[in-house]
């Protein structure tokens, strides 16, 4: 997987090159210095994975991950001193965020996450993935139908539907707000709580502990999304 760094601190590049250089997933780190010159080596190339700082005096990290190949997007992951960015860098289909200061297991467990991600991806391009799961359950989209340790769980449409929505995404974060309109269709009289509520059955019925939730995961202040 290649990783670009962009960031106009040396400290915080060579901080997080110490961590990717950890992992085997991650085989090429490149790195820039400023938004303009990643924003033209995310034109040229395809890169896995890129870490982009939000703040740069030149241009800003929104601006950049604008300028990533629509064809074969890279996951992006923005980092920021600000949690009120988060909501933003969601909206525009970031994978997730880091918040400085970092420690260096969220690191791995977001690159972790993205190879997962950037795998399904691969999968969707070459086959007909008819079945995806997590843990125990598995789905079988062409009948629609949902296992849990090999026994069909029972599932209303609207927990289906959602469910789908999510597996989808491939370990992206969906916004409720998203969901409400894939769902729902977003009707006025739907509330966001309908999503909440929602993915607490599912994960009644599909998490072995559904207090501690390992595979539908809530991100806070925005929505949710499926480790697997």
């Amino acid at each position: 997987m290649r990783a670009i760094i962009v960031d106009d601190e040396a400290p915080a590049r060579r901080r997080l090159r110490g961590v990717l250089q950890q992992i085997p997933a991650v085989t090429r780190i490149d790195e820039c210095a400023n938004g303009r010159d990643a924003a033209l080596l995310l034109k040229r190339g395809a890169p896995d994975l890129v870490f982009l700082d939000i703040q740069m005096p030149d241009l800003d990290g929104f601006a950049v991950a604008a300028a990533a190949s629509e064809e074969r997007p890279p996951a992006i992951v923005f980092v920021t001193a600000y949690d009120e960015h988060a909501v933003r860098a969601f909206e525009i289909q970031a994978f997730d965020y880091l918040l400085k200061p970092f420690d260096d297991e969220r690191v791995i467990a977001t690159v972790n996450r993205a190879a997962e991600f950037l795998e399904w991806i691969r999968r969707e391009g070459s086959s007909d993935s008819a079945f995806q799961g997590f843990g125990d359950v598995t789905v079988d989209f062409a009948k629609h139908l949902v296992r849990r340790g090999g026994r069909p769980a029972e599932l209303r449409p609207k927990e289906y539907a959602l469910l789908v929505a999510l597996l989808k995404r491939g370990g992206r974060v969906a916004s409720r707000l998203e969901l409400l309109r894939e769902v729902w269709g977003y009707a006025e009289d739907v509330m966001s709580r309908t999503v909440d509520t929602h993915v607490a059955m599912l994960r009644r019925k599909l998490e072995p502990d559904a207090a501690h939730p390992r595979h539908i995961v809530t991100v806070r202040t925005f929505g949710y999304r499926i480790e697997r």
